[in-house]
């Protein structure tokens, strides 16, 4: 279970990082294969955040 959630985690990531989103949907979309819906939402909250807060950041220029 846990190496599953770490390579849609790691796959989810990815397409982020390449595209700029899609972290979210990914990740929730592959987590409800395995896990309630509501495990998968809780699992999203500190990722989302740190990965938007690091990409908000890495731009330089917020506005």
């Amino acid at each position: 279970m846990m190496g599953f959630v770490i390579g849609v985690f790691a796959i989810a990531g990815m397409i982020k990082g390449t595209i700029g989103l899609g972290l979210p949907a990914v990740s929730m979309g592959l987590l409800s294969l395995v896990i309630s819906p509501f495990q998968a939402a809780t699992l999203l909250i500190i990722p989302s955040m740190v990965t938007n807060i690091w990409q908000l950041f890495a731009e330089g220029n917020v506005w």
